[in-house]
């Protein structure tokens, strides 16, 4: 990765992880199956801060016409900017209104946050979908990268409410490992789209990389720990969880985070090096 695209990329993982995190709450949260309230108190909580990190990188990046040889549309930032500070506003208020039993409020609350991460997301793939073979493409990957992000982080803390009450029902933990699974379906789909599909410009980096996607590390252990190692773990959190071993279920999740992150991190790493979105 170009050194260049470090804060681009960790203004992205924050909006994917704050974003993610909100919509799988929210998801589980509105099922009903178990979750509790104060276990929805402090996701929503989490959100608010990682977005308000989220607001705070973006403010001290400098947007130009591109980075480091990657182009970009600039006039997406301040849209993007205002979707985040939309997720702050909105996530702050969930957790407050379940803080005060005001549930209906807070999940009215929350939709609209999760209404604002979806505007996020796509404000956020059409500044950086200029090089790429189209904007569907990279907001797919976006998509994913964020449901993605949020099932496992979500999983792994909800894990540590088994912990402490023993008495919850698995129903949420086997949900939450289904969703893991499905969204790593989804990713490796999405990478080989986007890695067959030509792009429409391909960035000429400071220090370039000479080597083909498919011969750069970075792609393997993208490919390797960021989907297949995830996609592993996440069954194997689900036999865990239906057998009741929320203990190990919750290990599994804490290895799995850093299994997604770091795929994350490289695909987006090689995004800004290919234009592929992967």
């Amino acid at each position: 990765m170009n050194a260049e695209a470090l804060p681009y990329t960790l203004y992205i993982i924050l909006i994917e992880l704050a974003v993610g995190c909100l919509w799988v709450t929210l998801h589980t949260d509105l099922r009903g199956h178990g979750v509790t309230r104060g276990f929805v108190m402090t996701m929503s909580f989490c959100v608010a801060v990682l977005a308000t990190l989220a607001y705070m990188t973006g403010n001290s990046v400098i947007i130009g016409t591109d980075i480091d040889g990657y182009p970009i549309d600039g006039s997406w930032f301040q849209p993007t900017q205002r979707a985040v500070m939309a997720v702050i506003v909105t996530a702050s208020i969930y957790s407050f209104s379940v803080f005060m039993g005001w549930d209906p409020i807070g999940r009215i609350a929350g939709l609209a946050g999760a209404a604002a991460g979806l505007v996020a997301v796509g404000t956020l793939s059409a500044l950086l979908a200029p090089p790429a073979w189209g904007f569907i493409g990279v907001f797919v990957a976006l998509l994913a990268g964020t449901v993605a992000m949020g099932a496992v982080s979500t999983s792994m803390i909800w894990g540590h409410w088994y912990l402490t009450e023993g008495s919850l029902p698995q129903r949420p933990m086997r949900e939450l490992a289904w969703i893991c699974i499905g969204v790593v379906i989804l990713q490796t789909v999405v990478l080989i789209i986007n890695v067959a599909i030509p792009v429409r410009f391909t960035p000429v980096p400071s220090n370039p990389v000479d080597v083909n996607i498919l011969m750069n590390p970075a792609f393997f252990f993208r490919v390797t720990v960021g989907l297949l190692f995830t996609g592993v773990l996440s069954v194997l959190a689900l036999k865990t969880a239906k057998i009741g071993a929320m203990q190990s279920t919750t290990g599994l999740f804490y290895v799995a985070m850093g299994s997604v992150f770091t795929g994350e991190v490289l695909a987006r790493g090689i995004q800004f090096l290919t234009a592929k979105p992967i």
